[in-house]
């Protein structure tokens, strides 16, 4: 087995674009770092204006305006400081600001909580006015998992649900430790009791959702597969578009449902399935390998069949097998907890600020992907919508949207860009996704 870790860093740049009005009037966007806009521009901050020469005066807030200064309501004259050392300003505040009929800048460095903003000012041509934009950059989490355990209860696995159980806080534990966000889902019946803390204990009744969550579900030797896509909607809300999905089943026998229709219907139920991984604890041999069975005698007695449905679907999602003959799983579940913590990659999700304070049109939110070629992703309505697209992004909520996700190829394709970076735009007309 071989492990790769992956840390990548999404940066996110969130965008605001705010219009003003055109013929040299005045637009006033209110924010950390205030911006006046007018025709030619006029920046308003705690720093100096500079202009014509670009000569700056230090800190006096006064503006020189070079050797040829100008008169009338569109120029420029003094500008007064504005005082942003209240209560609610951290840090220091510094921006320059360039006179003229194109653009103002400024930026903003919050040094209490290492995020920065950057207002931008352009004027679109010489009759529509002048735009004022906010940007600010936050580093992601990790991907959080969704691990989905499918444990045949039948009368041969006593032994092997007993250490399962004795495992199962270990396993989970190591992962939270990872700083991954995990919801452990056990789809069996109540031959499973886990306790505290991943467990409440109180069995029958041991689930502790969201972190733990168990389908009452009696599972037979041969139809774990079957039963982690008919109890689908029995565990639906307790995924996360975002996270990395794990299934992982225990048996001793072998699956009456094909691997290719396996991975056909379960990635049908959810798009935040297409990149599952299946891990499995089972035979490799059976009592058909005359052989091996005369050397493990023991191991071929509790072995009803080998898990080759199992086997073929661990090579082609890239899980983990584990060796039913061990019966300690221990071992099983730190490789297990292992291949979690180092697959996890970043979180491909994004928390909406009220930018500069002001209340956002959601239906003029794009998001704009640039790894040095700048590209803009459309709109989904909801996650089932993602298989339908190339690319695309969602609100976790259409009514009252607190986050962005991109749907999953596309967090795939993002994830798989060194330094590339995530444009939340505001204030343009959504495009939606062909």
């Amino acid at each position: 087995m071989s492990h790769r870790s992956l840390e990548l860093l999404c940066t996110c740049s969130l965008l605001l674009t705010a219009c003003g009005d055109a013929g040299g009037g005045t637009g006033g966007v209110s924010a950390t770092t205030n911006v006046t806009t007018a025709n030619p521009v006029t920046a308003t901050t705690t720093a100096t204006a500079t202009a014509g020469s670009e000569n700056t005066s230090g800190d006096s807030g006064t503006e020189s305006n070079g050797t040829e200064p100008t008169t009338g309501a569109p120029t420029t004259g003094t500008t007064a400081p504005v005082d942003t050392t209240g209560s609610e300003s951290t840090g220091t505040s510094t921006t320059t600001t360039t006179v003229g009929p194109d653009t103002t800048t400024g930026t903003t460095t919050n040094s209490s909580d290492d995020t920065t903003s950057t207002s931008i000012g352009e004027t679109t041509d010489g009759t529509t006015g002048e735009c004022a934009a906010v940007s600010e950059t936050a580093t992601n989490k990790k991907q959080p998992a969704d691990i989905i355990f499918v444990i045949d209860n039948s009368g041969s696995m006593d032994m092997e649900i007993a250490s399962v159980q004795a495992n199962m806080n270990q396993f989970s534990a190591k992962i939270i430790a990872s700083g991954i966000d995990v919801h452990v889902i056990v789809i069996s019946d109540n031959s499973i009791c886990v306790g505290a803390p991943l467990g409440s204990g109180n069995c029958p009744a041991d689930s502790k959702p969201p972190t733990y969550t168990r389908i009452n579900q009696g599972v037979s030797s041969s139809n774990a597969l079957q039963l982690a896509i008919s109890t689908y909607p029995q565990y639906a809300d307790k995924l996360r578009p975002d996270a990395a999905t794990h299934v992982v089943v225990v048996t001793d026998d072998n699956s009456s449902m094909s691997a290719n229709a396996f991975d056909t219907q379960f990635k049908a139920l959810d798009p935040g399935f297409a990149d599952y991984k299946l891990h499995a604890i089972c035979g490799a041999n059976d009592s058909d390998d005359f052989l091996w069975c005369i050397q493990n005698a023991a191991c071929c007695a509790f072995t009803a069949e080998a898990g080759d449905v199992y086997l073929d679907l661990i090579a082609n999602t890239g899980g983990k097998w584990g060796d039913l003959c061990l019966q300690n799983f221990t071992p099983v579940f730190d490789e297990l907890s292992t291949q979690v913590i180092m697959g996890a990659t970043l979180a491909c999700e994004w928390a909406i600020p009220a930018p500069m304070g002001e209340p956002i049109d959601f239906d003029k939110v794009n998001v704009e992907f640039d790894d040095g070629t700048p590209e803009t992703f459309g709109k989904v309505p909801s996650p089932a919508e993602c298989a339908n697209v190339g690319d695309g992004w969602y609100y976790d909520d259409e009514q009252n949207p607190g986050k962005i996700f991109v749907c999953p190829q596309t967090c795939t394709k993002i994830q798989g860009v060194e330094d590339a970076k995530i444009n939340i735009k505001f204030g343009c007309e959504t495009i939606i996704a062909q």
